[in-house]
């Protein structure tokens, strides 16, 4: 364990840093030593999301999705103080909640050869598709900090941030599409916690990852 720890604080820094490749190295050696830890089960697919073929984007990204429920888990039952789970937890927010709008942005500009004979890498529908697993994946990990963090107001309230980043793109961009009846819902679940806040307005035709 003590060499976990020495390589999980590694990985924190090199975070911090923003070293991506040492990152991703020090939470691949973390998570292959001790796979119950939360934080490596989030960091390793986010760092590694660009590696491979462009081609493979779609797919990582999904990957990504799927490990963030199970990772807030782990944090909520890991040993750790609840200082310490928040910073976690924090800095996972912090590093999904804009990925969905940024991503996308990403897999448009992917193209393949020049002039007249240029095509996009991705299709549109594998750019729509990630872009509704984007906007599920911030209801879900919004969702997980709500679940397991219920009684720590503190954790509790960085739930609002991933559940308003998705009820944002739903509503301002109709590509998002996944179900139309979440904006709503999630809106009554953020005012709940955020009694102030106003749900954006419905706008009109924009296409997804277009201005």
């Amino acid at each position: 364990m003590q060499e976990t720890n020495k390589y999980l604080k590694l990985a924190r820094t090199a975070r911090e840093e923003g070293n991506t490749e040492d990152a991703k190295k020090f939470y691949d050696i973390v998570r292959t030593e001790d796979p119950e830890n939360g934080e490596a089960k989030f960091f390793y697919p986010f760092f590694a999301l660009y590696e491979g073929t462009n081609g493979e984007i779609a797919k990582r990204f999904q990957n990504l999705t799927n490990v963030l429920e199970p990772a807030v888990k782990l944090v909520a039952l890991s040993a750790e103080t609840d200082e310490e789970k928040a910073e976690v937890i924090r800095a996972m927010v912090k590093e999904y909640t804009p990925l969905t709008w940024s991503l996308n942005r990403y897999m448009n500009t992917l193209t393949v050869g020049s002039g007249q004979n240029q095509t996009r890498v991705l299709s549109s529908r594998d750019i729509t598709a990630a872009g509704e697993a984007g906007v599920i994946g911030l209801y879900r990990l919004g969702d997980a900090i709500a679940k397991y963090f219920s009684d720590r107001p503190e954790i509790l309230s960085l739930a609002v941030t991933p559940w308003k980043e998705g009820v944002s793109l739903q509503q301002k961009w109709y590509a998002y599409k996944y179900d139309g009846k979440k904006p709503e819902e999630y809106a009554e679940k953020i005012k709940k916690i955020e009694p102030s806040y106003e749900m954006p307005k419905k706008a009109g035709c924009i296409s997804i990852g277009r201005k």
